[in-house]
This record gives C-alpha cells, structure tokens and sequence, in this order.
C-alpha cells in the first residue's frame, strides 16, 4: 500500500518542479523574446563564417554568469542555438540544458524512491532528459512542414511583387506581413538581416541554414545564379512555385502509400514495451525475477538493442526522399 502512494507523492513533486522550471525559466516577457530574436539575426551571419566581430553582440547562452561561461567552452553549443531557433523555441541554450538536467534528475530521484534498480533509475534518468529534445524535435520537424505547405505562396507573391515593379526586398517585406509564421518570420529576418547591412547573399544563406530544406537551397540558388546571370525573376519565382507544389503532392501520395509502413513500425515499438508494463503491474512476481538475474538483466538490454535497431531500420524503409 506504501508503493502506490509513494508513486504519487513522487509524480505530484515532479509536476511541480517541472512547472517551476517551465514558469521560472521559460515564460520571459514576449517583448523581450522578440528582442532576443530580432538581435540574433546579426549573430546568424557567422553561420557562414563571416567575420563580424566588430559589430555583432555577445551571443549570451545563459543568464547564470557561470554557465554561460561554461556553455561557451561547451563543443555543440552552437547547432545546439540553431537547433532551437529551427524549432522557434524563445530559449536560452541554458535554460534549455537545465531544464533537460532537471528532468535526468528528477526521473533518476524518483525511481530510486520507487525502489528501481539502479540500472533501471539511471536509464529512467536518461529517458526523462531526452523529454526536452524529443518535444523541440517534434516542434521543428513540425515547423519544417507547416513552411513547405506555405512556401509555393510565398514564391507566388513575391513573382507578382516582382511583376508590379517592386524590388526584390521589397518582396520580403511583403512576405513578413501578409503571410503567417513560419514562412511569413523567416521571411521577415532575412529582410531585417539585410536591412541591417548584411549582403543579401549572406541573408539568404542564414535563411537556408535556419530552414535546411530542398526547396529552400534551390530557391537561395537560383535567385544567386539570377542576380549574377540575369534573366526573367518572376517567370524563374512561377516554375519554382509549381515545382515546389508537386514536389509537395508527389511527397504527400507517398505518405500515404507508406502509412501501413508506419503504422507497423509504431505497432512494434510499442506493443513489447506495454506488454511490459502490463506484466510489470498486474503480475510482478512473474518479471522480477527477470529483473533480479543477471541473465534476465541482459535479455532485456538485448531486447531494448534490437527494438531500437528495428525501429531504425523500418524507419529507413518508409522514409522515401523526393
């Protein structure tokens, strides 16, 4: 009876510490986030390697002197930045790292409390940090979708922009204000970037690193291969557009010819894991002595190996590059 209410007691802690860390760390004022936004958009030019030292600030990582002094010797810090920016998550790196410590923490804690094997704590530990790239995955892999549905506008209203006789900035502009995030944000920094002084060569390439997409990298291309060459820009933005929209049509047939695919591989991933859990919870003297053996011990790790590796290899089969 002391086990399930421990649990509770327990999971009742980790709810607060977490919304703690959330409310503390995360909710910033927004007008400071967009501060903090539209200042990283001159650090951005070193993606490139362009030499700014003079004029671009002090890319702070943390508000903790000691951290952020520790975040800046840190290898990874930098895709680690980008990585959040292409999730537009309005977060310091460390805030962002604390917060995956926390979590490492809290779900190591709370297992040992439970009574959890050690080795079993520190695998729960790991999964909990993971918590946060796991949701900053899901959010960019989400934003990267979201702006290749919008991208076939974007090119369609900056060809008419072109058309009426404004310039190609201009476009950007336009762009920013009258379509939504994220085409319509992306769009908007690679017109600020420019408009602070930085060549428009070096804003598109920012633009191709925060959204590194196919169609963006062509867009970038031909509009580099135009500005140098010549030729009609608007009838180059209308083909783009079109190819943009079947390449999308094309990539959406076959998601659906590859659904069953996905559905298998969720299917197989999940089902050894419930059953688990389920054996675990109704019948725990038929698991532990698996868990106590150190042969069980090994089973399981070979098991949680070889789900992995099918998961990965599923994965591979269904993902089709177009």
């Amino acid at each position: 009876m002391l086990v399930p209410i421990l649990a509770v007691v327990v999971f009742v802690v980790t709810l607060v510490l977490a919304s703690s860390l959330i409310f503390f760390f995360v909710e910033s004022p927004l007008s400071r986030r967009k501060m903090l936004t539209r200042l990283s958009a001159l650090q951005e030019a070193s993606v490139r390697g362009e030499n700014m030292d003079d004029v671009l600030r002090k890319d702070v990582l943390s508000d903790i002197p000691t951290l952020d002094k520790i975040l800046a010797t840190a290898p990874g810090v930098r895709n680690l930045r980008l990585f959040l920016e292409q999730a537009a998550i309005p977060m310091q790196v460390g805030t962002f790292v604390m917060i995956a410590l926390g979590l490492v923490i809290i779900g190591f804690t709370a297992t040992v409390i439970i009574g959890f094997p050690s080795y079993l704590s520190a695998a729960a530990g790991l999964v909990a940090g993971t918590i946060p790239f796991i949701v900053a995955t899901f959010k960019r892999q989400r934003r990267f979708d979201l702006f290749e549905e919008q991208f076939p506008e974007a090119l369609d209203l900056l060809g008419r922009a072109v058309r009426a006789g404004h310039a190609f900035t201009t476009g950007f502009e336009l762009i920013g204000k009258e379509l939504p995030d994220p085409v319509g944000d992306e769009f908007r920094i690679a017109f600020q970037q420019q408009g602070l002084g930085i060549p428009l060569r070096d804003a598109l390439g920012n633009m191709a690193a925060r959204m590194p997409l196919p169609d963006v990298r062509i867009f970038v291309s031909c509009i580099q291969i135009q500005r140098e060459s010549g030729g009609n820009l608007g009838e180059i933005l209308d083909s783009m557009s079109l190819i943009v929209r079947e390449r999308f049509k094309l990539r959406k047939q076959v998601r659906i010819y590859t659904a069953e695919g996905r559905l298998s591989m969720y299917m197989l991933t999940a089902i050894p894991v419930l059953a688990f859990l389920g054996l675990e919870f109704f019948q725990p003297e038929y698991l532990n002595p698996m868990l106590v053996d150190p042969r069980g011990q090994m089973a399981l790790g070979v098991a949680v190996f070889l789900q992995f590796i099918g998961y990965i290899v599923i994965s591979k089969i269904i993902k089709i590059k177009i």
